[in-house]
């Protein structure tokens, strides 16, 4: 499958704008959040691996950078270049990453809430990786080894998952979006997740324990956005990135990690009124 056919495409002209989402999420539940940037630019997609339709199971040495040189691979493929990377928890550090290796891909950069949290808990995991102990002891590898994953219809499945605390504050549409793109037909009638929980435990076991030395590596201009109650990147996060990078600007949108699906037009304004300052200096 080419990178072309990986990519969801939201439409619209001007400057590319790339989202890069969340572990465990499929592009369409930001789609209230996307339609928000419609006066922006032409919005796309990449799909991450574990959500490729030809794609395989985790596989050993594949690592957060190894998705970030993905997303290098498919701009190089489309000729992309000047584009606005956004970026959402592990697609912030992803769309981060990709921008410090190849600056000439990004005009700029949006992180929602990247996973950039204290040095210590990241060493943590790093130690519980190394001694086999992540899949069991990491405790969002352990809510996605959980995770009921079939169901005998889609409407089965949306009464199952409108009931759960982790949707409750979710806009409507990103619920929507997370029903369409999120199941699948699995191959016995029902319906599945499409994001597989083997890649969920796998992206968040091997969560980077040194994606800080990025940060001052960044040449190109950053709004960093967190949640008021987000338990990833805290304000003591906000406080280290501002060290690391003097000129990165800063916002914060009411809600948990997942802002971008529980308020989207919120968190649209914020984006569009930062770029329209970086691309017409208003």
């Amino acid at each position: 499958m080419s990178w072309a056919e990986r990519v969801r495409d939201f439409g619209g002209e001007g400057p590319l704008i790339h989202l890069a989402v969340a572990n465990g999420f499929p592009p369409a539940c930001y789609r209230p959040l996307i339609e928000g940037l419609a006066p922006v630019g032409h919005r796309v997609s990449v799909l991450p691996r574990p959500l490729w339709p030809d794609g395989e199971g985790p596989q050993r040495g594949v690592t957060w950078y190894t998705l970030a040189e993905d997303l290098i691979q498919a701009f190089d493929a489309l000729g992309w270049r000047g584009v606005i990377g956004i970026g959402h928890s592990m697609g912030g550090v992803i769309t981060m990453v990709a921008a410090v290796q190849r600056p000439d891909l990004f005009r700029a950069i949006v992180l929602m809430d990247p996973v950039l949290m204290d040095p210590k808990v990241l060493t943590l995991f790093r130690i519980l990786r190394a001694l086999g102990l992540g899949a069991r002891l990491h405790p969002l590898a352990r809510r996605a080894r959980r995770r009921r994953r079939v169901w005998p219809s889609r409407e089965a499945a949306a009464a199952h998952l409108r009931s759960r605390p982790l949707f409750a504050a979710w806009h409507p549409a990103a619920f929507a979006g997370y029903l369409e793109e999120g199941l699948r037909p699995s191959r016995d009638g029902q319906v599945e997740l499409a994001y597989p929980p083997e890649w969920e435990v796998h992206i968040f076991v091997s969560v980077p324990h040194d994606a800080w030395r990025f940060v001052p590596r960044i040449p190109i201009p950053t709004l960093v956005m967190r949640g008021t109650v987000t338990d990833t990147f805290t304000a003591d996060s906000e406080a280290r990135f501002r060290r690391l990078k003097p000129d990165a600007r800063f916002a914060v949108i009411p809600g948990s990690h997942l802002f971008p699906m529980e308020r989207p037009e919120e968190t649209a304004r914020s984006i569009r009124a930062w770029l329209t300052e970086i691309l017409h200096g208003a």
